[in-house]
């Protein structure tokens, strides 16, 4: 009788430290935050994942009631300021808002300091990024089969054309060697820092191509100033549903798109991940900020801190693949 007894009392008191255990964490939740959270990016204050991540930080801070500053620790390929993050406490007050290089770095670089999966949690996935090929619109090259067939002329006549990209293996960077693998041609990389000089410079003729987001491609295209050639992705745009994607025109692999999304330090505490990704999943949902998004060529996704680990996982394969297959490594 005593045995059944003591077995019993171990028994209610193992539920009554693991409901305190439960309680506790979803005490931490509610709790949090009670001081200003960091978004670090590891890039410019420019760009699409700029305007994005300042936009739902200031959601979230009207929801918080906490101010939610974004920083900026651009170098060496993003990989200082992923480092940053990647080394704070786990507490939820210092987040990471990144994009597709948290994937590539690993094969892009000799070393990284972190792994994408084992330092950070992922959170949420803001939006999946489309890019397009562009030309001036006063451009001899009205479709990418065009486009196409004059990189050949100009390869044979000893002066190729080129393209830009935001930077030395960028997303970008690694677009046109695979367009250059796929086609069979030549074109000369003209890498800048940033998008937006990118986009400067081929309005003023200084380049003959650039790869650029639509988001910030967008605006030039609607001013009649540039021409988009073809997509990068499986499915034409909602935006540009004129514009064929360069599988329809027959070059093969240029179908990996990139994201934008937020992660914090490995072992942030679920709770705390949990309503980071409800608030700003929400926010996302939101008609005036769905319909900005989408203004700026821009499709929200919202995956959860699950869905956007599997995917996470996945992203990893297709670039390391895909980088490997063009060989580009970082000069950082």
């Amino acid at each position: 009788m005593n045995h059944k007894r003591s077995t019993l009392i171990r028994a209610l008191l193992a539920l009554a430290i693991a409901g305190s255990g439960t309680n506790a964490l979803a005490q931490t939740a509610n709790a949090w935050p009670t001081k200003p959270v960091k978004i670090i990016m590891p890039s410019l204050p420019a760009g699409s994942p700029d305007r994005v991540t300042r936009m739902v930080a200031e959601k979230l801070a009207i929801r918080w009631g906490q101010p939610v500053t974004v920083e900026y620790k651009p170098g060496a390929t993003t990989v200082i300021g992923t480092d940053f993050v990647a080394r704070a406490p786990a507490d939820g007050y210092t987040l990471l808002s990144t994009f597709t290089s948290l994937v590539q770095a690993p094969a892009l670089l000799a070393k990284v300091p972190w792994d994408p999966e084992r330092d950070f949690t992922p959170i949420v996935q803001f939006i999946r990024s489309e890019v397009v090929l562009l030309v001036r619109s006063d451009s001899p090259y009205k479709s990418i089969t065009e486009f196409i067939q004059g990189a050949k002329v100009a390869k044979a006549s000893g002066a190729p054309l080129n393209y830009a990209s935001f930077g030395n293996a960028s997303s970008f960077h690694i677009y046109g060697e695979t367009l250059k693998r796929g086609a069979g041609i030549d074109l000369t990389h003209i890498p800048y820092k940033g998008e937006s000089a990118s986009i400067v410079d081929l309005i003023g003729g200084q380049v003959v191509s650039s790869f650029n987001s639509i988001g910030t491609a967008m605006p030039h295209i609607k001013s009649g100033r540039v021409r988009a050639l073809a997509l990068v992705g499986s499915v034409r745009s909602k935006v540009l549903p004129e514009v064929p994607t360069f599988g329809e025109a027959g070059v093969a692999k240029l179908d990996t798109s990139g994201w934008f999304g937020m992660l914090a330090p490995a072992g942030t505490p679920r709770s705390i991940v949990d309503k980071i990704a409800a608030d700003t999943e929400q926010i996302l949902a939101l008609p005036e900020i769905a319909e900005a998004l989408r203004g700026q060529g821009l499709e929200p996704t919202g995956l959860g801190p699950d869905a956007f680990a599997r995917f996470l996982r996945e992203d990893l394969i297709r670039w390391k693949t895909l980088i490997q297959e063009v060989g580009i490594k970082s000069d950082s």
